[in-house]
């Protein structure tokens, strides 16, 4: 029988890296998946490592994301140069639409 990881202090420190090390696990994401990753989920509860579903999930997400750490890094400077570049270009389309208005219009303002 699976027994909480909570339960097992030395496995939980171990395990903490790739569960969110001391962060709250509050964010609930669902999820489908394939039948044989179900079955490896259920290994790791099957094999004591968790008690349950949502540990097991946890600690593969967490595993992947350190695994590609260096990708999302990447990912990360990307998204926020395109951040910057979206609210330059926004700034642009302001900055033309005012000198574009008519003194009328300036004056609605």
């Amino acid at each position: 029988m699976a027994v909480p990881l909570s339960s097992m202090p030395e496995l939980r420190k171990l395990l903490e890296p790739f569960l969110g090390g001391e962060e709250n696990r509050a964010n609930v994401v669902m999820v489908r998946l394939a039948d044989n990753a179900l079955r490896r989920l259920d290994g790791l509860i099957e094999a004591g490592l968790f008690g349950s579903r949502s540990e097991a999930a946890a600690f593969l997400v967490g595993a992947g994301i350190r695994a590609q750490k260096d990708l999302l890094e990447r990912i990360a400077a990307q998204t926020a140069e395109i951040g910057r570049m979206r609210k330059a270009l926004r700034q642009t389309a302001l900055d033309t639409l005012r000198r574009s208005a008519t003194p009328a219009e300036r004056r609605r303002k």
